[in-house]
């Protein structure tokens, strides 16, 4: 997951009611006395059960006032590429409290306050900018976990947006769908008030300081998080660009469902 460029983004703005600063020292305090506990926890993904690491993630958004909403249904399939749109560093805790599975994310995540040390724990693999050999490292892990029967999470925007919009979809991560024959699930996240207008404030793009994100979210008095589960995406008869193109599609469409279904 890295940041992106505001260029041509829509400013940020915030719910008109913002939660008082008691409410948000009090997340903070709840927030960094929960984090304490992710070290203690079993953390390997079991696709088979709710693993404690889900339950973790689970209760970190509830400490922001963070509600999540899925709709639609998992693949009958154990070992699947989960493909989704990106927006904020919550996605992955929004992810994650929902599918026991690994992430693959830019190496620069790795380095980043709060969610760095997360994401390490969570079973993140991490990949290096430019870099051909880390890319296929990357792959060979994402295979072995994949043989494991357990889900591997990525990003092909390659970057985040203000949920304004969907970008290209990078091709290569899709050749563990036509190596393997493991099916896509293409996942469609929308962030929104409890009153189902789109929240841009949550997302984190550009080149700002990571607290500056964080504070926003903790201003929000409460944030809905819908996220919609299109049909699966199988690779009989397609290549990687085939697979890229059918799972955008299939994002977008989740996202104007979304939209359209308040």
């Amino acid at each position: 997951m890295t940041a992106t460029s505001r260029d041509n983004a829509p400013s940020l703005t915030a719910s008109s009611h913002a939660t008082g600063l008691s409410v948000r020292a009090a997340r903070v305090l709840r927030s960094l006395w929960h984090i304490r506990q992710i070290f203690s926890l079993d953390k390997t993904p079991d696709p088979e059960r709710r693993d404690p690491l889900s339950r973790w993630f689970k209760t970190s958004l509830e400490i922001l006032g963070v509600e999540v909403r899925a709709v639609g249904e998992r693949p009958s399939a154990t070992a699947f590429l989960i493909v989704a749109n990106h927006i904020s560093w919550l996605d992955i805790m929004v992810l994650r409290s929902l599918f026991s599975t690994c992430f693959i994310a830019k190496q620069e995540i790795a380095r980043w306050p709060v969610v760095g040390p997360m994401a390490r724990e969570a079973g993140t693999i991490f990949i290096g900018r430019n870099s051909l050999s880390s890319f296929r490292e990357t792959l060979a892990a994402s295979r072995r976990s994949l043989d494991k029967k357990i889900p591997i999470t990525v990003f092909p925007e390659g970057t985040t947006t203000t949920g304004d919009r969907l970008l290209p979809f990078k091709t290569g991560v899709f050749d563990l769908c036509t190596e393997t024959g493991s099916p896509a699930l293409p996942v469609s996240i929308r962030y929104e008030t409890p009153d189902g207008l789109q929240l841009t404030s949550i997302s984190y793009t550009g080149d700002e300081p990571f607290f500056r994100s964080f504070g926003r979210t903790l201003r929000e008095p409460r944030v809905v998080v819908r996220v919609y589960l299109s049909p699966p995406v199988f690779p009989e008869g397609k290549d990687r660009r085939t697979m890229a193109g059918a799972c955008q599609e299939a994002v977008a469409n989740g996202l104007a469902r979304l939209a359209s279904s308040r």
